[in-house]
């Protein structure tokens, strides 16, 4: 993973400028490109098992001191008269030193990589056509028991064909199919974190209505399959589990002096397997502002609420359900320190859950950042 993140880099940074293609010429710019590091203090709360961790060496509360550097940015093309693609790639190193643990201090450290590739083709005034690819990988060494969670090292891709149409009243529909794959990196002392690979195809409508009114407002509709290759449920008739899920909500986005949003949306998940089902419902809201001294303020807040269905010791997560179905919040302050440096102060706070549903941990700390724009 390391050398195909050096690669890419490495060509990313030679491809801007003009290419031709069957005598189509594209000209390549970059959109953005941002160098980050930063230091950040965090405390963690709950002594609760977890999947993948076999040894128990949880506690009440840790503390970690968390040093990250990453990189993050975008090419964009635009191709011929009404076609245009985008490369965009985000990742990161974090190495902590974490303290608190009965049996001894942890020192994970994680490496994570994002790589999404976008077309978009607008055969006319009313209608665009797009596909999208995601690339994702994490890879986790030392991971620690709770009340430090950490995501176990996955590999998965995704990608997606998207529509929207404007029609004669005005309202503009919008419709995403999607399917993703994602396959998580067992240790030998853990292999039961393999029961967590699985295969999504997913299908999502959304409209604008055409509302004289201030702000944007979507409404949206979509539907999750969901299996699970690894995980049995002891039916001989249907062995492997698969998920259903339906999701609908709205959301709402104003920009003046300053930007809002607000969303709410409810998820409704079942499963041949009794244990993850659950219904939930989360509500956001987002203000971003530009103060006086030249500082830019940003709030977020995101609070959910779920129920499983059927009570049990046991329901097990669908991955990246823990963040899903979280409450948090940050405040984050931002500051332009020379021509192409700034600063960034951020106090986050999170309430989620584990691999073991139902069970909740807690995060909140401080962070400093430091982003610098090369201004290529």
């Amino acid at each position: 993973m390391r050398s195909c993140v050096f690669l890419f880099l490495t060509g990313a940074l030679l491809l801007p400028g003009v290419f031709s293609w069957g005598g189509l010429e594209a000209q390549v710019t970059w959109r953005d490109m941002v160098v980050t590091g930063g230091l950040s203090s965090e405390g963690y709360q709950g002594n609760l098992p977890t999947v993948g961790q076999v040894v128990r060496d949880s506690t009440e509360f840790a503390s970690a001191v968390i040093g990250e550097f990453g990189a993050r940015g975008e090419l964009l093309a635009q191709v011929g008269e009404r076609g245009r693609a985008n490369l965009a790639f985000d990742g990161g190193l974090r190495q902590f030193s974490a303290r608190g643990f009965e049996q001894r201090d942890y020192a994970p450290r994680e490496l994570s990589g994002t790589l999404n590739l976008g077309y978009t083709y607008q055969p006319g005034a009313s209608g665009l056509l797009g596909a999208r690819l995601r690339l994702r990988g994490r890879d986790v060494a030392d991971r620690p028991p709770m009340p430090l969670f950490l995501q176990p090292g996955y590999r998965a891709a995704s990608g997606a064909i998207v529509g929207e149409i404007l029609d004669e009243e005005g309202r503009r529909w919008d419709l995403e199919v999607q399917g993703e794959w994602a396959d998580y990196l067992a240790p030998a002392f853990a292999p039961q974190i393999r029961l967590l690979d699985r295969r999504t195809t997913g299908i999502e409508v959304g409209v604008r209505p055409n509302w004289e009114r201030s702000g944007d407002v979507r409404f949206h509709i979509g539907a999750d399959l969901s299996r699970f290759p690894e995980q049995g449920t002891f039916d001989s008739s249907d062995l492997y589990r698969r998920d259903q899920a339906l999701q609908a909500g709205a959301s709402w986005t104003w920009s003046g002096p300053f930007l809002a949003q607000l969303a709410g949306e409810a998820r409704m998940n079942r499963s041949n397997s009794l244990r993850p089902e659950y219904d939930s419902g989360t509500v956001r809201a987002l203000v971003a502002a530009s103060l006086p001294v030249d500082v830019a303020v940003t709030g977020y807040v995101a609070l959910t609420g779920k129920r499983y269905r059927h009570p049990t010791d046991f329901a097990r997560l669908i991955p990246g359900e823990e963040a899903n179905s979280a409450s948090q919040a940050y405040l984050s302050l931002n500051r332009a320190l020379a021509g192409n440096l700034d600063g960034t102060v951020r106090l986050n706070w999170t309430r989620a859950e584990t691999e073991i549903g139902g069970q909740y941990f807690q995060r909140f700390g401080v962070s400093v950042f430091l982003n610098y724009r090369p201004g290529f």
